[in-house]
């Protein structure tokens, strides 16, 4: 048998809820796993120098590759390898888009390469010299594996298309194993260049595993890896791409002013957003993520208004009163988890701004993402795009407006986490427009509101009657649970019913 004799259906119905199953089960790996890596480096490296320009080089490698993954590549090739996979031909045209982009990977590698000292100048102008120096070092190092982790992503968007996603999995632990193996080492040899090269390697064996695999199984055909069929491949993404090309440039210079502002303040400033994140980024990397790519590996829905209805009533009851959570004890939350070995309660009062800051909008971002893939699945692609422009637009004028508050106050990891909320408003605002249940939508949005509200009332009355760290979030994390319960009767009582129905008849069979 040939590679074009293998055709493998796009997933549907409940292969694609067991798609969403697997990728929620891998991503909760992958977080436990970068949770430790968090730990450890919180104990190790603490809001450092070194935490800053390790941070600082990880942005300057991802930067020049956006518009090559994160958004453009699953929402163009899944939908197009899925479709392929109908007409016998994915094999090839995945080993022609692969070769294409890794050789656009490879040019961007060594551009970095060559103008690194002025890029690194541009990132992170406001770190000292040594700090500059530093993260100059880590880039060089790091962007060996650039051409790796385009190849990558363009694997994982073509198993997503077959239903599997061990490579979309494994990408992430393995980055947090090595980086960790990478940290033993530094405490071991004092050397800390070995950080980058824990980036470098697991990029780069992964995308080696990756080719392999999908060879032996017949979903990787080295003929479409041709200089003609390459060629052909990467002409058609870009012409697709064109509605989506300003998205990757506008998320590149979001991250750009926001890396740019905070390190222009304390110390410490750059790590304590990514440690904020180790936290937010829950709710994107075991909701929105999972969820969405199976909304988008599977063929659009017959009644999409149900699907949306009952997508957005199961993440308001949970999301909303977990952000409020998270923004009313965050201090608490970051003194638990990260105060120890070099992190030092400096660190607790950049993190816990940023952490709160951010938070206000993470109710809206875990929504707003699995919507707009909605609107992916079904071609809407340049309204997305459009949606996602306006919202990091809307997140560069926030910071840019408010940069002289940001360095003249105390707050200004809070400032610049706020401008993350908004951009997290206008996704979801402007995804929720682009619906034809729009309605409906807001309705739900402004049902849950009730159980916020009451996660408020609940976390203010904690915080006044409840003294000691561990006792606070204990009694606010009862209150949260209380507020999901309210939230749950409220926005899904069929559901509440059934389960209540079904405890009440395991009782009785108990009983006789």
């Amino acid at each position: 048998m040939t590679t074009s004799d293998v055709s493998v259906p796009a997933p549907t119905g409940r292969s694609s809820k067991r798609l969403i199953a697997v990728l929620m089960g891998g991503a909760l790996v992958s977080k436990l796993l970068g949770f430790a890596r968090e730990l450890m480096m919180a104990h190790v490296l603490g809001a450092s120098l070194v935490a800053d320009g390790f941070r600082g080089a990880m942005t300057a490698i991802l930067l020049p590759l956006a518009f090559l993954q994160n958004e453009s590549v699953p929402a163009i090739l899944i939908p197009t390898q899925r479709d392929a996979h109908l007409r016998g031909d994915a094999p090839k045209q995945l080993a022609s888009l692969t070769t294409a982009l890794t050789f656009v990977g490879i040019l961007l590698m060594l551009g970095l390469e060559a103008v690194g000292h002025w890029f690194v100048d541009a990132m992170v102008g406001g770190f000292s010299a040594d700090g500059r120096a530093l993260t100059l070092d880590f880039v060089r190092i790091m962007a060996l594996g650039m051409p790796a982790s385009v190849a990558l992503n363009c694997l994982a968007a073509g198993e997503i298309a077959l239903g599997r996603s061990r490579i979309t999995n494994l990408r992430a632990s393995l980055l947090n194993l090595c980086i960790m193996l990478g940290l033993v080492m530094l405490v071991a040899t004092g050397r800390v260049d070995v950080l980058a090269w824990a980036f470098t390697v697991s990029f780069n064996a992964l995308a080696a595993w990756g080719i392999w695999t999908l060879w032996r199984e017949g979903q990787f055909d080295f003929a479409g890896a041709h200089p003609r069929a390459a060629l052909a491949a990467g002409l058609d993404f870009l012409k697709r791409l064109r509605p989506l090309l300003a998205l990757p440039i506008a998320e590149q210079a979001n991250i750009w002013i926001e890396r740019l502002f905070a390190s222009r303040l304390a110390t410490g400033a750059v790590a304590s957003f990514d440690y904020a994140r180790t936290l937010t980024d829950s709710a994107l990397l075991l909701i929105s993520q999972p969820v969405g790519l199976g909304v988008l590996s599977s063929h659009p829905p017959k009644d999409e208004r149900a699907q949306i209805e009952s997508i957005v009533r199961a993440v308001l009851t949970v999301a909303l009163p977990a952000s409020v959570f998270v923004v009313l004890f965050a201090p608490d939350i970051v003194r638990l988890v990260f105060m120890r070995g070099a992190f030092t309660e400096h660190g607790v009062v950049l993190t816990s701004q940023a952490l709160r800051g951010i938070a206000v909008g993470l109710w809206a971002s875990t929504l707003g993402w699995i919507l707009l893939r909605t609107l992916n699945s079904t071609g809407r692609n340049g309204r997305a795009a459009l949606i996602l422009i306006t919202a990091y637009l809307a997140n560069i004028a926030t910071n840019t407006a408010t940069s002289g508050l940001q360095q003249t106050t105390e707050i200004g990891p809070l400032i610049i986490g706020m401008g993350e909320a908004t951009r997290s408003l206008v996704l979801l605002g402007g995804t929720v427009l682009a619906l034809s249940c729009r309605r409906r939508v807001l309705f739900l949005i402004t049902i849950a509101m009730g159980p916020a509200a009451l996660m408020v009332a609940l976390g203010w009355q904690v915080h006044e009657h409840v003294a000691g760290t561990l006792q606070r979030l204990l009694a606010g994390g009862a209150a949260c649970a209380v507020s999901i319960v309210v939230a749950a009767g409220v926005l899904m009582p069929a559901t509440c019913r059934a389960g209540l129905g079904y405890c009440h008849r395991r009782l009785l069979q108990r009983r006789t």
